[in-house]
């Protein structure tokens, strides 16, 4: 006796990995309608956030001068043995060359280009990508007078979309926001954007919806954090807690803050609930001469399933998964390639549609002048219909 339609559809298909179901497109021209279709694409991004908020996807950036980036899993760098990890190759390694990793919200991840004048926004499930559109003329001049820009990546869960973000900054301040939507695949121009701050952030972290950047008050001269609202495009502030520290990484979803305490202790910040006056909660804390070794910087990546242990990145050199209740070092990833940073993604089949417009050729148009001339003769002299 068969399954059910619904049973194959709604608790099979939807909970299997990328890979399975890119390779059970070809069972038959019906699975592959399915799979292919909107309406399981959604349902399937739905159930893997159920099941893994974070995301379970791992991006590895290595060399971006070579292109050199890698992929992995979650439950990869929690095995004992050495990480299984896949090099994306051409023709994705030739179009990343020299690429910088920009953020990933979701399931696709964006990279930018010759001093950030390309973006490109990759589905590292699917190995497809799609490049940004260039810029409007009238506002691509102001950019072309600075080598670097504040930028981020995010999504806008409001009007399901994926957004890209480019600023510039003025030495007297004031800046220029501008944003690239991909449902609409075009550029447009932010209004009343704050005038008295100073981004002292290259690239936003995608949290609760917002694109973040570490600011300083012009005026007041005090540091915070001014977060983007992709869905309502307003700005806020997000204070810090009242501790003194000197960082801030996206982590789990959300953002960290690192205290530096005396006795060489290391309070870990993390925001419980973004948008709330006083958001922040201490997540955990290390020592620096305790069962971690000496590092300067860690930065938590993710959370076990159960919650129980942290997988932190220490300096950008070594991975280990910690159990902070405990001050136990669980396992010390091995196999990693050397990096530059590591990031989640969560595995889609989301469809990237490339709008590739080409401008017909000189013998392209010549061929269509000969092409109308031989049907109008025929047209005329044999009375056919063309």
């Amino acid at each position: 006796m068969p399954l059910p339609y619904e049973l194959i559809y709604d608790e099979i298909l939807c909970r299997l990995p990328v890979k399975y179901l890119l390779r059970y497109r070809c069972v038959s021209k019906e699975w592959c309608s399915i799979i292919d279709s909107k309406a399981f694409v959604k349902k399937h991004l739905k159930k893997a956030i159920e099941c893994n908020p974070d995301g379970d996807g791992v991006i590895i950036t290595g060399d971006g001068q070579t292109g050199q980036y890698y992929l992995t899993n979650l439950e990869c760098l929690y095995a004992d043995e050495d990480v299984a990890v896949t090099e994306l190759d051409d023709p994705l390694k030739n179009v990343l060359s020299s690429a910088l990793f920009v953020g990933a919200a979701n399931c696709l991840a964006c990279f930018c280009k010759n001093n950030m004048k390309e973006f490109i926004i990759l589905n590292p499930s699917t190995r497809k990508y799609k490049k940004v559109p260039s810029m409007p003329s009238e506002f691509a001049w102001l950019f072309e007078k600075n080598e670097v820009f504040p930028c981020g990546f995010g999504y806008d869960h409001v009007n399901d979309d994926y957004k890209v973000v480019k600023i510039v900054e003025f030495i007297g301040g004031g800046m220029i926001f501008m944003i690239y939507s991909m449902k609409s695949n075009c550029w447009t121009w932010l209004e009343n954007v704050p005038s008295n701050i100073r981004l002292l952030t290259m690239t936003g972290m995608f949290t609760s919806g917002a694109l973040n950047w570490l600011a300083k008050s012009l005026e007041f001269n005090h540091k915070f954090i001014v977060g983007f609202d992709l869905g309502l495009e307003q700005f806020m502030e997000v204070p810090f807690p009242i501790v003194s520290g000197n960082a801030s990484v996206p982590s789990r979803g959300t953002l960290c803050f690192f205290d530096h305490c005396i006795n060489s202790r290391m309070n870990v910040w993390m925001i419980n609930n973004y948008g709330a006056e006083n958001p922040w909660y201490k997540a955990f804390s290390v020592e620096r001469s305790g069962v971690l070794g000496s590092f300067e910087l860690i930065r938590p990546v993710a959370f076990s399933k159960s919650g129980k242990d942290v997988l932190l990145d220490m300096d950008n050199t070594k991975l280990v998964w910690y159990d902070p209740k405990r001050n136990v070092v669980k396992n010390v990833v091995h196999g990693i390639p050397t990096r530059s940073g590591l990031h989640l993604y969560r595995e889609s089949l989301l469809e990237l549609k490339t709008e590739q417009v080409q401008k017909p050729s000189s013998e392209d148009k010549k061929e269509k002048k000969e092409r109308k001339k031989r049907d109008d003769f025929l047209s005329k002299g044999f009375k056919l219909k063309l």
